[in-house]
């Protein structure tokens, strides 16, 4: 998985430049639980959601998406608002 881009939010447009397309990944209600995983990116939908890529180390890709409440855009399963999430941390729910 491509991992050239420094921030990981971004546009649709922005990451498909750089090689990451949200449609190929698992749509998921909730992480899975006790597996590493890898976080990818947040490709922005509107400024209400966002999708957020991670992979595992066998290689499948999940897609969280979450949307914005009051506390921000908090992923229940990792306790963590997807806004501070970095490239390439790893995150266990």
């Amino acid at each position: 998985m491509p991992t050239h881009h420094e921030r990981f939010t971004m546009s649709f447009r922005q990451s498909c430049a750089c090689g990451i397309d949200y449609r190929e990944f698992e749509r998921v209600d909730s992480l899975p639980i006790g597996i590493p995983l890898v976080a990818i990116a947040g490709v922005w939908g509107d400024c209400y959601n966002l999708r957020c890529l991670f992979m595992d180390t066998d290689g499948n890709q999940y897609l969280r998406n979450v949307f914005r409440t009051k506390n921000g855009y908090l992923i229940p399963e990792l306790g963590v608002d997807a806004k501070m999430i970095k490239i390439g941390q790893v995150v266990l729910a």
